[in-house]
């Protein structure tokens, strides 16, 4: 299969979820990736760069808000006119977000980090490798993201467990991740 078939096939599963069982599985999720990082070392004074999720997406909220717990800066892709920026995120409730171009919710301040700063990538993507490989949305500018993060960042990709593939086309710009979480165990 071609990238765009890949992405279409994993929309479409994403989609067909009912609420309860995106909720259930991104919570298996979200434990599996505090476990990881916990046991990393992240912790008070850490940066954490996730994403706010569209509909089918994985949510991130309870990770998000055991992030903040545990005294790290948060932060998220931000829509600056130009161009997406890494923005601390100060919290999860309205007051803290506003909608993105693309209508996915962003950090509603403009207090940005760079990339270099961060300690660990919660990445999104439609389909994933075990070996740390992805496919996106197509807009490219999450690698460049993961092109400016510090060597020893750790990068993990996000997945429901139908996302996880045995291989995928890759491309020389395409950044390779430290692991994948999803909802099973891999």
């Amino acid at each position: 299969m071609d990238k765009g078939e890949i992405r279409r096939e994993m929309r479409a599963r994403r989609k067909a979820l009912s609420a309860e069982e995106r909720a259930v599985r991104s919570a298996a999720i979200c434990e599996r990736l505090a476990s990881k990082t916990e046991s990393a070392g992240v912790g008070e004074g850490s940066v954490v760069a996730v994403y706010l999720a569209s509909t089918d997406e994985i949510d991130l909220g309870a990770y998000i808000e055991r992030m903040f717990r545990l005294g790290c800066r948060v932060v998220a892709p931000r829509w600056n006119g130009e161009t997406y920026e890494l923005a601390v995120l100060k919290g999860l409730e309205a007051r803290h977000l506003r909608r993105g171009p693309m209508g996915i919710m962003e950090p509603a301040d403009a207090e940005t980090v760079a990339a270099k700063e961060v300690s660990v990538w919660i990445v999104p993507g439609l389909a994933f490798t075990c070996d740390g490989r992805r496919i996106g949305y197509g807009g490219g500018w999450y690698d460049s993201f993961l092109s400016a993060a510090s060597h020893g960042a750790l990068k993990l990709g996000v997945a429901f467990s139908f996302q996880l593939v045995d291989s995928l086309p890759v491309e020389p710009h395409d950044v390779p991740l430290t692991a994948v979480i999803s909802d099973s165990a891999n």
